[in-house]
């Protein structure tokens, strides 16, 4: 059963009892959703939320005041209720799409993403081949919990279609971060050293990648 507790230090904070073991949370515009385990006291939340409230509230902060942008540039942005497309032109995006603005930008970033890649295929394949890698397949998907993963066995590489809102920079880092993972299926050493030469200024771009949050949903 969920409840809401008014708020915490201003934010709305969600309790959802469940059959699980431990605690999840998850920040979403709406406010810090948690499920709990059935026997979970309130002591337990309320220890959770006095010890996290500065980052809970600087991500729930973060989510409600979105900044739309395209490859790192800002854009403004506008939603229409109707059969899905899409018209960007002087800086400003229109999404048509019969369900919410949401799942309309969300099904744009993948299209726009997947073809951005596709467009530097030859350059990534170039570059690619001077550290005798071979390329693989990619997925698109918008996540919300990291940026990229490589799968070993299918030997592909998963993109999330939020990076579309990047710097190209951070694009061309997280892509070369999942290539290193091709050779290298761990964080050691040997695996930082191939991502420095893969992509020369990795550390740098880490570092703004660790700055951002990446939203559960989008709204206008």
């Amino acid at each position: 059963m969920k409840s809401a507790i008014s708020e915490y230090k201003g934010v709305p904070v969600y309790i959802n009892k469940k059959s699980i073991k431990h605690m999840y949370v998850r920040i979403k515009t709406s406010g810090c959703h948690i499920n709990i385990p059935k026997k979970l006291s309130s002591i337990s939340i309320e220890k959770y939320l006095y010890e996290n409230v500065d980052k809970i509230k600087e991500t729930y902060n973060n989510l409600k005041t979105i900044s739309y942008s395209i490859l790192g540039k800002p854009i403004s942005v506008s939603y229409t209720k109707g059969e899905f497309k899409f018209d960007f032109s002087d800086n400003h995006l229109t999404i048509v799409h019969p369900t919410s603005f949401d799942e309309g930008f969300k099904l744009f970033l993948k299209i726009s993403m997947t073809t951005y890649i596709k467009k530097y295929d030859n350059e990534i394949k170039s570059h690619l081949t001077l550290f005798n890698i071979t390329p693989v397949n990619y997925h698109f998907k918008y996540l919300t919990s990291k940026f990229g993963s490589y799968h070993r066995l299918k030997k592909t590489i998963t993109l999330n279609t939020y990076l579309y809102m990047l710097d190209p920079l951070l694009i061309h880092y997280v892509l070369m971060h999942e290539y290193a993972h091709t050779k290298e299926f761990h964080h050691q050493k040997s695996f930082y050293d191939l991502q420095h030469q893969l992509c020369p200024n990795d550390k740098e771009l880490s570092k703004r990648l660790k700055t951002l949050t990446i939203p559960s949903q989008f709204t206008l």
